[in-house]
């Protein structure tokens, strides 16, 4: 019975409503590796207040923004399956020696997606 509300309640909600909520889950699991909306929002190209929008479902990431936003939330998914949060947080924000001593939290603010995500691909296949 419940999963029939569930889903008549799904109908009569309006789609930008479900896909907010999509952004404001996103940011929050962000939160919990340990990221500040600050940093979210640099790495995402906006300011902090538009992660915040994004937290409350008032609105939704424009395509650059969104692209970033979701390799960001890739990315930290990639290493959660490796370290706890605390761990993520200490990968993030320290300088990382298969990154040339960069720390990747840097490299993700000027846009290098990819050399990070190798770096996590190494580091979960034992490479590093």
């Amino acid at each position: 019975m419940s999963s029939a509300l569930s889903r008549q309640e799904a109908k009569s909600t309006p789609p930008r409503l479900i896909e907010s909520g999509v952004y404001a889950r996103i940011v929050r699991d962000l939160r919990v590796a340990a990221l500040t909306t600050g940093e979210i929002g640099q790495i995402a190209g906006v300011k902090e207040r538009q992660v915040h929008n994004w937290a409350a479902g008032s609105s939704r990431p424009n395509a650059p923004a969104r692209d970033r936003l979701l390799e960001l939330a890739y990315i930290v998914g990639e290493l959660q399956d490796v370290y706890t949060p605390e761990g993520v947080d200490i990968w993030l924000h320290g300088r990382n020696r298969s990154l040339n001593g960069q720390r990747p939290l840097d490299l993700l603010v000027r846009g290098d997606f990819p050399t990070v995500l190798h770096a996590v691909e190494r580091l979960k296949t034992g490479a590093m």
